[in-house]
Formats: C-alpha cells, structure tokens, sequence
C-alpha cells in the first residue's frame, strides 16, 4: 500500500463521546483500528480541500444537500458564474439536492465554498475532480 514508510506523529484530539462510541463500533465492524480510520478520513479530507492550502487551477463538483433555500443559494450562484460550469437541482423527499460542476482557480473556488457554508441548513461536500 505505502512506497515508502513514513513518520508517524502521536497527537491527542478530543470528540464527543458518541463520535467515539461509533468509531469504535466502525473500527470492530471494518476490522481495523481507529487510528487508521482517523488517517483515511483526514487524507481524503485534506485532499478534497487542497484548493484551501495551495493555489492552483482544478475542476470539482460541489454537492450541496438541504432544506429549500433557493434565494441564497441562488444569488451566489449568480455571482460565481464565472466558475460554475453546470448547475443541476433535483428533489430526494423533502430535501433538495443540488450540483456544481466548477471549474478555474483553487482561490475562487474555495471563496465559492466558503459562501456556500454560510448558508444555514445546508450540507457542502467538494469533489475534485483535476487537482
């Protein structure tokens, strides 16, 4: 799996306890340990949002998951049509389901996320797609 080993470095983080109650019960489940679970979550975690650390071109599709706001939602898609190469909304029950695909540079594109957050109610997950 690893080209080469890497130095590990130990350092304590605190969760709540149910957070910690279900990683233990995933860890068993995957037959694995938490600090591995931990390690894969922060590195996709960090890959996904490299846009944030290092300036570059890349092209993702942001999900953005939650209850109807349009208005906000519409206004900054407005303002960031310049990176927004496709839009597409669709319903799942009560909730709204709706894709960016973007494209220009990792700057614009992290100020896009960051306003998309603002937005009460809503959940944003960025997936590069070219980073």
């Amino acid at each position: 799996m690893y080209q080469e080993r890497e130095r590990k470095r130990r350092f304590g983080i605190s969760i709540p306890e149910g957070l910690a109650q279900n990683l233990d019960k995933l860890a068993e489940k995957l037959n694995s340990s938490r600090s591995e679970i931990v390690y894969q979550a922060l590195k996709e975690y960090i890959h996904d949002h490299l846009y944030y650390l290092v300036p570059h071109e890349c092209r993702g599709v942001i999900i953005i998951l939650g209850e109807r706001e349009h208005g906000k939602l519409f206004n900054i898609i407005e303002k960031y049509h310049t990176i927004i190469c496709n839009y597409n909304h669709t319903h799942a029950e009560e909730h709204c389901i709706s894709t960016l695909i973007v494209s220009g540079s990792s700057d614009k594109i992290a100020e896009l996320h960051r306003k998309l957050r603002e937005i009460s109610g809503v959940k944003i997950r960025y997936i590069p797609i070219i980073s």
